[in-house]
C-alpha cells in the first residue's frame, strides 16, 4: 500500500479532516493547498514537537536525527505487509496492471530487495555514470540552443523535463520517436504518490498508470526478442539466466526508474534554479568559479528536496524520537523538515552555496533504500547548471514560477526565465560571495 493509499484509507469524512486541520494535526494539515505551496512552516512546528502521533493512525517527524534513525532501522520496513489491516491490491480482469508483483523496488524487504536491487545496480555503477557524461552534455547544448530567445523560455519546458527524459529513456531503450508520450504518462503517474481525496484527481493518474504498464509490457516483449544494450535487456537476460526476475518484475522495476529517474531530476533543476536566482550575486559566482557547482547541487537537494517525503512501517515496537511506534504502525518521515533543522545546517533557511558539508542532507534516503540512480541525478544537475551559466551571463525570472499541486514530489509546473542585463543582475567581478546583500 503507497503513502498515498495510507492516508487515504483515513480520510474517510471530509468534516473530520477539515476538524483535524483546524486542531493542528500536521497530517492532515500536509493536504493543505497552503502547506503544499509552503510546507516549511508546518515542519518547523512538527520539530518542535518531536515525534507526533495523529489521530489519522499513523505517526510523523521532521527533525534529522529521527529521520535519519528510521531510513536506516532495518525494524522499519517500506514493505506495506507489515501493516494492521493490510490488503494486497487488486485489478479487474484485462488490467495490465494485474500481472505486476505487490511490491517493487521501493517497497521489498530482503532478500528479493537484495536480489532485485543488485540487478538494476549494474547500470548505476561510477563508471557507467561517467560514460554518460559526454551525451548528457550534448543533449544540455542542444535543449538549450533549441531554447535560445531574446523573449526568454520555459526552463521546464525547455529543460528541467526533457534533458532526464531523454536519459531515463535511453537508459530503457525507450525509442526517441515515444518520448514524448513516455513524459505525458510518467507526469501523470507521479500524482499517484499524493495523497488524493477527489475522485476526478485520480482519473488521469490511473489512466496514465494502466497505459505505460501496457507500453512497458509491450517493450519488454520486443527486447526478449531484440536485446539491446538498455537495462531491460540486462534485467531480461538475467531472468532468463534463472535469477528468478519474472517479467512483472521486469515491467515494475521499470515503471520505478522512469518515476525515480527523472520526476526527481526535474525538480532538482527547476527548485535548485528558482533558489538560486532568489537574491543577486550567487549566479556570477557559480559562472566565475563552476567549480563551485558540486556543491551548490547539494545545497539545492538539500534547501528544497524534489522528494519532500517518505514513510516507513514499524516491524516490531520500536522506541524512536523520544516516542514508541507500535508494531505495525506506519510514520512518515518528512525529508524536507529534516533538511531543514537548526540542529544540523546553520541557518537552514537560507539558500548558502558556500555551506560547510552540504552533503548532510537526506534527500536520497538512507539505508538500504538509499537512491541508486543518486549519482546520475548530481551528475544531470551538475551539466545543466553548468551549461546554465555558463551560456547566461546572467538570467531572472520573467514572471512568478508556478508550482504543481503535489507534496510528495516537490516542484513547478513553470519557471519561465529570460537573460538579464549582468550589471542590472548584480554582477561585479570583484564580489567574492554571493551574500554581499545579505542573501
Amino acid at each position: 500500500m503507497s503513502l498515498a493509499a495510507r492516508v487515504k484509507s483515513h480520510l474517510v469524512e471530509p468534516a473530520v479532516l477539515r476538524l483535524l486541520q483546524w486542531r493542528g494535526d500536521p497530517v492532515a494539515r500536509m493536504l493543505l493547498p497552503a502547506t503544499k505551496d509552503d510546507p516549511y512552516p508546518l515542519y518547523t512546528r512538527l520539530r518542535q514537537r518531536g515525534l507526533v502521533r495523529s489521530p489519522l493512525g499513523v505517526f510523523a517527524a521532521a527533525d534529522h536525527a529521527t529521520v535519519a534513525s528510521i531510513l536506516r532501522d532495518r525494524r522499519f520496513s517500506s514493505s506495506p505487509v507489515h501493516q494492521r489491516g493490510y490488503r494486497p491490491p487488486s485489478c479487474p480482469p484485462g488490467d495490465p496492471r494485474a500481472g505486476l508483483p505487490a511490491a517493487d523496488l521501493l517497497t521489498l524487504d530482503p532478500p528479493d530487495h537484495t536480489r532485485l536491487r543488485r540487478l538494476v545496480a549494474g547500470a548505476f555503477t561510477p563508471r557507467a555514470i561517467a560514460g554518460l557524461e559526454p551525451w548528457i552534455r550534448e543533449i544540455t547544448v542542444r535543449l538549450l540552443s533549441a531554447a535560445d530567445g531574446a523573449a526568454g523560455f520555459d526552463l521546464i519546458d525547455a529543460l528541467a523535463f526533457p534533458l532526464p527524459i531523454a536519459v531515463i529513456c535511453r537508459l530503457l531503450g525507450v525509442p526517441a520517436k515515444d518520448q514524448a508520450q513516455f513524459r505525458a504518462w510518467g507526469h501523470d503517474v507521479a500524482a499517484t504518490l499524493d495523497p488524493q481525496t477527489a475522485a476526478a484527481a485520480k482519473a488521469p493518474a490511473r489512466a496514465a498508470e494502466i497505459a505505460l504498464t501496457g507500453y512497458l509490457q509491450d517493450l519488454v516483449r520486443e527486447r526478449r526478442a531484440n536485446p539491446d544494450d538498455s537495462i531491460l535487456s540486462a534485467l531480461i537476460a538475467a531472468e532468463e539466466e534463472g535469477d528468478r526476475l519474472t517479467s512483472g518484475e521486469v515491467v515494475s522495476t521499470a515503471l520505478l526508474l522512469l518515476i525515480a529517474g527523472f520526476e526527481t531530476t526535474v525538480n532538482l533543476i527547476g527548485n535548485g534554479t528558482v533558489a538560486l536566482l532568489g537574491a543577486p550575486g550567487r549566479w556570477d559566482w557559480l559562472r566565475q568559479d563552476p567549480a563551485l557547482v558540486p556543491a551548490a547541487i547539494e545545497e539545492m537537494l538539500r534547501y528544497d528536496s524534489p522528494v519532500q517525503l517518505t514513510s516507513r512501517i514499524a516491524t516490531e515496537e520500536v522506541e524512536v524520537g523520544g516516542g514508541v511506534i507500535p508494531r505495525g504502525r506506519p510514520v512518515i518521515v518528512f525529508i524536507g523538515g529534516a533538511n531543514r533543522d537548526p540542529a544540523v545546517f546553520e541557518r537552514p533557511d537560507e539558500f548558502r552555496i558556500d555551506r560547510p558539508d552540504p552533503g548532510r542532507h537526506l534527500s536520497f534516503s538512507l539505508g538500504m533504500h538509499h537512491c541508486l540512480g543518486a549519482s546520475l541525478a548530481r551528475l544531470e544537475g551538475r551539466i545543466a547548471l553548468e551549461e546554465l551559466t555558463r551560456r547566461y551571463p546572467a538570467l531572472e525570472l520573467a514572471a512568478p514560477p508556478a508550482r504543481r499541486p503535489l507534496l510528495v514530489l516537490r516542484g513547478f509546473q513553470s519557471v519561465p526565465v529570460r537573460p538579464a542585463d549582468p550589471a542590472a543582475a548584480g554582477y561585479s567581478p570583484a564580489r567574492q560571495s554571493p551574500y554581499w546583500q545579505g542573501g
